[in-house]
């Protein structure tokens, strides 16, 4: 009995420290009644920005690529293309379904939290 349990734990464990591992790669959107922002992160260490209008296709959108790293502080380092780079502070939510995003303007260095939501794909198989 004690063995089963010590296997049991040992596997929740591990899935438990393995699919938090790296909580920032996947799609997250941000959107209100007027803008929309969107960044797809991927596993490779690549990343892109897409913003538009609520009522447009973000996705049609020409994206802005950079590359990024994420620290054990929660701190997202992105190098944008064009050699930019910009700090943002990201706080998780609702068990990493939601991310707040805080970002720094250049101007006054006013800060805004966003709350982004994970996009998650699902795939629908017909009856047959």
């Amino acid at each position: 009995m004690k063995k089963c349990f010590l296997i049991t734990s040992i596997l929740f464990f591990s899935i438990a420290c393995y699919s938090q591992s790296k909580p920032i790669i996947g799609s997250w959107i941000w959107r209100d009644s007027a803008n929309t922002i969107q960044f797809f992160i991927k596993a490779n260490g690549t990343i892109e920005e897409r913003r538009g209008l609520a009522s447009e296709d973000v996705w049609s959108k020409t994206p802005r690529t950079g590359t990024y790293t994420f620290d054990s502080a929660s701190k997202l380092v992105i190098t944008w293309a064009d050699k930019s780079t910009e700090n943002r502070q990201v706080k998780f939510k609702d068990h990493f379904r939601g991310a707040e995003i805080q970002f720094t303007s250049s101007k006054n260095n006013p800060k805004k939290v966003y709350l982004f939501l994970r996009i998650v794909d699902e795939e629908v198989v017909p009856d047959k």
